[in-house]
């Protein structure tokens, strides 16, 4: 009965914490975009902090890809 009970602590935890980090790398994201549409700069919280900005090239007619695609 404890091993069920640590393995369910365990599981619970690991599940909160990968929670916690999609909820705030949807809040970058909303901050980049929100930015990007908004205001027409990369000067979101995160680049403020580091002083980076996110690696995004654009093409000649102003569209933006992330180096990923």
């Amino acid at each position: 009965m404890k091993r069920n009970s640590k393995s369910r602590i365990f599981f619970t935890s690991f599940f909160v914490t990968i929670c916690l980090i999609a909820l705030v790398l949807g809040f970058a994201e909303v901050d980049y975009q929100c930015r990007r549409i908004g205001f027409g700069d990369n000067k979101t919280l995160i680049s403020q902090i580091t002083g980076k900005n996110l690696l995004i090239s654009c093409n000649t007619g102003g569209i933006c890809y992330n180096n990923s695609i």
